[in-house]
């Protein structure tokens, strides 16, 4: 067997193989002779017809797949050769397959080339998440939220800060806003009797600071311009007229935290639920330095090694971008006009987000090796169960899924990486934060 492979730009090169008849004829009688114990042809009993006539019956699927079998012993030799490593083949094109010697080309996906640097003198440091005072009273004032009180305020006119009970419509070009667009905020649409929070984040840019000063019972005509960023498409640039009522002025005050009120929070003192929120609060800080040190050791490793990647990876993971994208989008409510409107943003988004994907995959493999890193069993099968919880499905199920698609070898690598990635992330130093005084 003659084996040539001249490498091209892009992860790519081309096979060229000539197998000489004898092997060609060795591969179609081996062939023959099982289709033979299976066929069932008639005047014959099964496994019994004669190997001519079976290969006469079954002359193209025969063919067919010996080609593939003297492809796979090809590509096999010829990685082993010329040291590669061969991630798929396609575009294949051969001969007739009979008597003569069979040319065959084929074109192959090679896995990248490049050196790793040494991991054992990654030189990073990143900042320790710390949780502060102010973040736990923060989360406390969350959970006090719920025992809010409201107060009417009558001795002084409406500010930022306060909750406005407004009376109000919103009109686009004299039309009513819900006409012009449907899928608007229904509470910037206007109505009656309306709780609106006096800030810039709750209403369009400039409707709070166009009524606050305005006393109860007073009128007003507030117009806003809709911002170039706002998530519905067709209200950009658009003046957006209200017709404006207050109707009443409140004031929210947060009860004290005292051992009574946490009672009724969470069933105990409000010393023991400062302690608990601060230790939650504790072990997610302690994750997300984790997150950010896995983060960072692969961002430089992205940044350093310098390889290019096999383009029909990073159209593939391109495609899975896109779709994670406009799920998200979607289950923010945007529609399709919207998603529409987004699209060359998306597709600029996802084909980097895709090029650094599948860039650290390939350097996440190569740690791997290099570093004998492996997926146990049980780290297999918790993966399993992992991804069954999450796309809720029984576990038997999915395993069966996969083994149907032949894709366990893929999660297997996916715990792999995974593995590796924290075995990168574990040489990213930390500092620590001065302590609080």
């Amino acid at each position: 067997m003659e084996i040539f492979v001249e490498k091209q730009p892009h992860c790519l090169a081309t096979l060229r193989v000539t197998v000489p008849s004898s092997t060609v004829k060795s591969a179609l009688e081996k062939l023959a002779g099982e289709y033979r114990k299976a066929a069932k042809l008639p005047g014959f009993r099964p496994g019994k017809a004669p190997v001519a006539v079976v290969a006469r019956k079954y002359k193209e699927a025969i063919a067919e797949e010996a080609v593939k079998d003297l492809l796979r012993s090809a590509v096999d030799r010829a990685a082993k050769e010329n040291n590669l490593t061969v991630l798929n083949a396609f575009d294949l094109k051969h001969g007739e397959v009979g008597e003569k010697d069979l040319d065959l080309t084929v074109q192959l996906t090679l896995e990248p080339d490049f050196t790793l640097p040494d991991i054992a003198q990654l030189d990073l440091e990143i900042m320790e998440d710390v949780v502060t005072d102010e973040h736990v009273h923060g989360h406390l004032s969350m959970l006090l939220e719920r025992m809010a009180e409201f107060s009417d305020v009558k001795d002084r006119a409406v500010q930022i800060g306060d909750y406005a009970v407004l009376d109000f419509d919103a009109t686009v070009e004299g039309k009513p806003l819900g006409e012009v667009c449907p899928e608007a905020p229904s509470t910037m649409k206007g109505g009656e009797g309306l709780w609106v929070i006096m800030d810039e984040e709750s209403m369009w840019p400039g409707f709070c600071a166009g009524i606050a000063g305005a006393r109860e019972g007073e009128e007003r005509a507030v117009e806003v311009t809709v911002p170039e960023d706002f998530a519905v498409a067709s209200l950009r640039g658009k003046k957006i007229a209200h017709k404006v009522k207050l109707k009443g002025i409140k004031a929210k005050k947060l009860p004290e935290l005292t051992d009574e009120v946490a009672q009724k929070i969470a069933g105990r003192s409000a010393d023991e639920l400062r302690k608990t929120i601060r230790e939650r609060l504790d072990a997610s800080a302690a994750e997300q330095t984790e997150r950010r040190k896995r983060t960072a050791a692969l961002e430089h490793l992205v940044k350093t090694c310098e390889f290019e990647v096999p383009a029909s990876f990073v159209v593939g993971e391109a495609r899975r971008v896109v779709k994670e994208i406009v799920e998200a989008e979607q289950m923010r409510g945007l529609s399709d006009e919207d998603l529409l409107s987004k699209k060359d943003e998306i597709f600029q988004h996802a084909q980097m987000g895709a090029q650094f994907r599948v860039k650290a995959d390939f350097i996440l493999t190569r740690l791997a090796r290099e570093h004998k890193i492996e997926a146990t069993r049980d780290e297999l099968a918790a993966h399993i169960a992992g991804l069954a919880q999450r796309l809720n499905i029984p576990m038997d199920k999915l395993v069966k899924q996969l083994v149907k698609r032949e894709a366990l070898g893929s999660v297997g690598n996916d715990v792999v990486r995974d593995k590796a990635l924290d075995f990168l992330a574990s040489k990213v130093k930390v500092k620590k934060a001065a302590p609080q005084e």
